[in-house]
């Protein structure tokens, strides 16, 4: 993605196409995919296995909130983040020292009249999906068809602190420059998104009806185990 073939160094080319053939993608086979036509592509992308990262964070031990546990993690599935949390809210988070002595998350006010903003999370750990595969171009109403049995819409707080979390470990956006709506609601129609904002964790609202046409706009899922 953004990256020419011509480009790459030749061992690293012989690297990837090794890689493929392991998987049973010898040139010729990739070769012709890449000539195959829109409606072909898209069967493949149905059919095709997509591996996706999957990461564990001890959020105490990262963001220093509270005593961590000792505790293990359970193992995370593909594309799924497993997270300890401890009871904190978004604004804790915003006054947490870590974060702000690392400039993790940009400086806002505009939420802390509503009261969700303070609402601590529940304790314990989380299995989190940022994001959902496939929940972009959708409204609200249609990701939220999406969520697997057990899991709902990641309230905000939680959302924040898994970004947080893999920004402070790897210095990368999770969400790959695109936003997410978590759970919370505001007035008019409108509802909480979290991004990477020029590098920290930036809090917006989205008009909750209007994203249908909009590919960077995702939801994330979150069960607590």
């Amino acid at each position: 993605m953004g990256i020419s073939l011509k480009r790459l160094e030749q061992k690293k080319l012989q690297v990837g196409i090794s890689k493929l053939a392991g998987a049973g993608i010898d040139v010729e086979r990739w070769l012709a995919m890449c000539d195959a036509g829109a409606s072909e592509m898209a069967r493949l992308a149905k059919v095709w296995p997509v591996f996706r990262p999957s990461f564990s964070y001890i959020a105490a031990t990262i963001l220093g909130l509270s005593e961590e546990s000792r505790d293990p993690l359970p193992e995370p599935a593909p594309g799924e983040v497993v997270i300890r949390v401890g009871a904190w809210s978004l604004q804790d988070l915003c006054a947490c020292e870590t974060v702000r002595d690392s400039n993790l998350m940009c400086v806002q006010d505009w939420y802390y009249k509503y009261p969700w903003s303070r609402a601590k999370l529940v304790p314990g750990v989380y299995r989190v999906r940022m994001p959902v595969p496939e929940s972009n171009c959708k409204n609200f109403a249609g990701q939220k068809k999406l969520l697997l049995p057990g899991e709902e819409v990641t309230p905000v707080a939680l959302a924040a602190t898994v970004l947080l979390c893999h920004l402070k470990q790897t210095g990368k956006d999770l969400l790959e420059n695109d936003w997410t709506h978590c759970a919370e609601a505001l007035p008019d129609g409108y509802r909480v998104a979290l991004d990477l904002h020029d590098g920290p964790v930036f809090v917006l609202s989205l008009e909750d009806g209007n994203n249908s046409g909009n590919d960077y706009v995702w939801m994330s899922a979150a069960r607590k185990c």
